[in-house]
């Protein structure tokens, strides 16, 4: 992330410009990252990964994880290389704990031990590199180096300390800034020369020392009935009843896909203007709310579009812990709802919602006949949402079986192939008509339909589940269409097989089927040429327009949703509208007019307040203002 100190927030601003303290080099780069470790940017639209020290990454990560039920240890045993490899730098006694539970394995009962152990040792490692600082007081650079070195160390308790700990972060603050100043600069042309200080550095170091020391040394020992996390019990500025704020892990990506994909709406694909179709609006925007749901997925702002954005599979979605590979997760897990986890870690990959209305029954193994009952269990027991109002339901439903697939040039209507597909194409189509005996004289057509926009509505087990013992019967999955595939891989409900290809290898593989390498080629072409489409993205990575514009349909549903006095949905349009406006900002290709969308985000606070209050006239009021200001601002806002 490269900032100017414009950019920074008007009271850093202010306070940087202003400081009748001349700031040297080093003191600066150490002030902006206590600035950044303060910011939250878990709003944001596009959350920039975080560049952290191999072990505050390593360390925040476990941390999530081993609050996790189930525990993904192979995650861990990582990252606990990983801190034991930097621990060693300084001494090898320090990681035989570790090292002995790596040898005995892990369980859940491990789960404190190795978190008790693992923050002992990043303290260790912190303090290891302030007393290799002052080693090396003579030669400032040097000295500097350990200090940035014990910085980025520390990032793996700052998060946590500057909430629940905000006076001992503070002091923190400052003996980071004083060892710095300590050092020392010599200035420019002899002018800013700065006097170093081994006596002010030695006694900025020993503040840090002693904090890590007090609360994170040998005497460490988590507090039972809380989360795991390293809370520093034994400051005296410690708030236990402090607010938490919910953060994902490093490592973690939730960013909607650039460029975006293109979305297609039946109805607006035949021409129906957005904004006669109120209850289409309402759905479209419950998608993009957060709101629906329960915390964390609040608090972190993630939505439906998030995993599907437009629709689509988003490849790149990843939280560590709760994903096996990108673009999938767990979704019967700890962390988003406690009451619906399984207790068994089990990824599925992300399904493509394109032509949903064609895929009955839902849910990678078929257990929801309906898309409402389904869309429900998402809200309420995936993701930890309140009950949802009906109007609420009814309009996503609507919405999503708007959703098309991507038109197809080589496909007929009835999902043979046209006559300008590939050769290779028109042969993979015969061998995936062929009965295989090796497949009790299946063809991969018995299941894929072509006519039927290859899916059979049933459930097959074709070998890719593990049961829960043998001759068990719960390895049975709901067939995928194959229409658009080439655009969503991975492939498989837990995403499995990177490729189309990789998926014909593995069928042949798996039944014996003693297909050629031509015939491979074959086969995997013609899924290639089913599951294609046109414009399958956007040609731009500017979509602010087309985002305020979608805004502008969500409120086509005021009318509507005012006329049936329907309070909770009202609520929840100004609350998303201003939330995603906020989220969006960034994105502005003119910083001079983000004062517009300010005012837009806080017209919609105004409604929502005026709503709340039930003064029906003000709400009329705030809807009209807000739809004058954005045309006559249209044009800027992009």
């Amino acid at each position: 992330m490269n900032l100017s100190i414009d950019e920074l927030s008007p009271n850093v601003h202010s306070g940087i410009r202003n400081s009748s303290t001349w700031l040297n080099g080093r003191t600066a780069v150490i002030f902006l990252v206590m600035i950044f470790l303060g910011q939250n940017w878990s709003k944001a639209h596009i959350i920039p990964r975080e560049n952290l020290h191999p072990v505050a990454e390593a360390y925040r990560r476990s941390t999530f994880i081993l609050n996790l039920n189930p525990v993904v240890w192979e995650t861990v045993r990582k990252d606990l290389n990983t801190i034991t490899k930097y621990r060693n730098e300084f001494s090898t006694a320090g990681g035989e704990n570790l090292n002995q539970q790596h040898e005995n394995g892990f369980n859940d009962k491990s789960r404190r031990e190795v978190f008790q152990q693992m923050t002992k040792e990043v303290s260790v490692i912190c303090q290891g590199h302030l007393k290799a600082a002052e080693e090396f007081f003579e030669d400032s650079e040097k000295a500097f180096e350990e200090v940035k070195k014990a910085q980025g160390v520390f990032t793996a308790f700052a998060v946590l300390l500057r909430e629940v700990d905000p006076g001992g972060y503070y002091r923190l603050g400052q003996s980071w800034l004083g060892m710095a100043n300590a050092l020392g600069s010599p200035g420019l042309l002899g002018v800013g020369v700065v006097e170093a200080d081994q006596r002010g550095f030695e006694r900025a170091i020993q503040v840090v020392i002693n904090y890590l020391e007090r609360n994170f040394g040998e005497d460490f020992n988590p507090p039972k009935g809380k989360r795991l996390a390293p809370w520093p019990v034994h400051s005296p500025t410690y708030n236990p009843s402090a607010r938490v704020s919910v953060r994902l892990p490093p490592g973690s990506n939730i960013n909607k896909q650039i460029p975006r994909p293109r979305q297609i709406l039946n109805m607006t694909a035949r021409g129906v203007d957005e904004s006669e179709t109120p209850l289409i609006a309402v759905g479209d925007m419950a998608f993009d709310s957060a709101l629906i749901f329960g915390e964390p997925m609040r608090s972190i702002g993630m939505s439906c579009n998030n995993c599907h954005n437009k629709s689509i599979t988003n490849p790149n979605f990843f939280i560590p812990g709760l994903s096996q590979r990108e673009g999938g997760m767990d979704v019967s897990n700890s962390f988003f709802a406690p009451h619906a986890n399984n207790g068994h870690f089990d990824p599925l990959d992300i399904p493509d919602l394109r032509g949903i209305r064609f895929t009955t029954p839902y849910g990678r193994n078929g257990r929801f006949p309906s898309l409402r009952e389904f869309t429900r269990n998402v809200i309420v027991n995936e993701f930890n949402g309140p009950e949802p109002d009906p109007v609420i339901l009814d309009g996503m439903v609507a919405y999503m079986n708007e959703f098309d697939f991507l038109p197809n040039p080589y496909l007929e209507k009835d999902g043979r192939l046209a006559e300008n597909s590939l050769a290779a194409a028109k042969r993979g189509e015969k061998l995936f008509h062929k009965p295989y005996p090796q497949m009790g004289g299946m063809s991969c057509a018995s299941c894929h339909i072509p006519s039927a926009n290859f899916v059979d509505h049933k459930r097959h087990d074709i070998g890719t589940v593990k049961g829960y013992a043998p001759n068990s019967l719960d390895r049975a999955l709901d067939t995928p269409t194959l229409l658009g595939t080439l655009w969503s891989p991975p492939y498989f409900h837990d995403g499995s097989q990177p490729t189309l290809g990789a998926v014909v290898e593995w069928f042949d593989s798996t039944y014996s089927l003693n297909l050629n390498s031509k015939e491979l080629k074959e086969l995997t072409t013609y899924l290639e040429t089913v599951g294609d489409g046109t414009d399958a993205y956007e040609d731009t990575v500017y979509y602010l327009d087309a985002e305020m514009e979608e805004f502008s349909f969500f409120l086509s549903a005021y009318e509507f949703l005012e006329s049936k006095n329907l309070q909770t949905p009202l609520n929840l349009t100004f609350q998303t509208i201003a939330f995603e406006i906020r989220n969006h900002q960034w994105e502005l290709q003119d910083s001079q007019y983000r004062p517009i969308l300010g005012r837009l985000a806080e017209i919609m606070d105004e409604a929502l307040a005026a709503n709340q209050s039930g003064n029906v006239e003000e709400v009329r009021s705030k809807v009209a203002e807000y739809r004058n200001l954005y045309a006559n601002n249209v044009e800027f806002l992009k």
